[in-house]
């Protein structure tokens, strides 16, 4: 803290949350510790009357949240979530498209990710990270899916059941998950297949929707999103000669449908930094006018934190 404090110029800077609250005079404050620490500093800053965004996940224990919570519902105060993926130009492009409904009804998604661990931070050893240690909060359920779970209510509504395995199928030198498979049903009724991991040598990140008319395919690392309408790219030999099919058409059987399979593509927006500072930005709108948080407040935190815990996870890792 003392070197940042040097690097930025900061005309104070504290290294003890307690001694910050008591001298700073500071208003708002933003809890970004390790996941088993995030819980203590936010208490002390509730208490103190602060405004707190949050880093996800909201705590490594269930339970404590839960008490948490009551606690921030009482004190009135500005609580916000960082699930920071609700203010990334890719996946804000990706609700709109999905809101506008243009393939008809959703019935199931898919969505993969991951990237190697010993890569994430090439200047520090790995098994350091809080990502790699059970004891910081670690783990790709905490760490990865705590992104993911909030998007998918996001997406698709609220999360009704659970089930999966989270697993270590790698050597690396951690004692936490390295893999999570786990199918997941919203509310509305759409089966969500979820597939995370810290073993993935080249990085991805992908959605693919699955709708009443075709599919929305996003490939978020190549920055593209795909769409194929079957009102425009399935040909019947009920309406079309064999001869006056288009080029490069697929059938499942000789005289049955014939689709073209290449999809539209389109080039989808990226953020960068940007996702960050518009988060930042929200929350101190919401700390300077007092507005509620209907979306990302505490309850928010609490909810994917209840789908992280779900007892139909299994636990494979032994």
């Amino acid at each position: 803290m003392r070197d940042l404090g040097k690097e930025v110029s900061a005309s104070k800077y504290f290294t003890d949350y307690e001694e910050a609250i008591t001298h700073s005079g500071i208003h708002a404050a933003v809890v970004a510790t390790p996941s088993n620490f995030h819980i203590a500093p936010a208490r002390a800053l509730i208490s103190a009357g602060v405004h707190v965004l949050m880093e996800k996940p909201l705590s490594n224990e269930l339970s404590e949240a839960v008490l948490f919570g009551e606690e921030v519902r009482q004190s009135g105060l500005v609580f916000m979530m960082a699930h920071t993926y609700r203010f990334r130009s890719e996946w804000l492009e990706i609700k709109k498209i999905l809101n506008s409904q243009p393939l008809g009804k959703i019935y199931s998604a898919e969505i993969m990710g991951g990237w190697y661990l010993p890569d994430w931070h090439i200047f520090e050893q790995y098994q350091h990270e809080y990502a790699a240690q059970k004891k910081l909060g670690g783990g790709v359920l905490l760490t990865n899916l705590s992104h993911i779970f909030d998007v998918v209510a996001w997406l698709f509504g609220d999360i009704e059941r659970i089930t999966g395995t989270q697993m270590r199928l790698s050597d690396l030198d951690i004692d936490v998950e390295d893999s999570v498979t786990c199918l997941l049903r919203t509310k509305s009724g759409i089966a969500v297949t979820l597939i995370e991991d810290f073993l993935c040598r080249c990085p991805r990140r992908s959605l693919r929707v699955n709708t009443e008319y075709g599919y929305l395919e996003v490939d978020f690392n190549r920055k593209i999103y795909s769409i194929w309408d079957a009102r425009n790219k399935r040909f019947s030999p009920l309406d079309l000669s064999e001869s006056n099919f288009p080029d490069n058409t697929f059938k499942i059987i000789e005289d049955g449908v014939a689709y073209n399979l290449s999809p539209e593509v389109s080039e989808l927006k990226y953020s960068g930094n940007d996702a960050y500072l518009a988060e930042l930005e929200y929350f101190m709108q919401k700390v300077a006018f007092g507005l509620p948080l209907s979306d990302l407040g505490i309850d928010a935190g609490i909810e994917v934190l209840k789908a992280l815990n779900s007892p139909k996870l299994q636990d494979w890792t032994h």
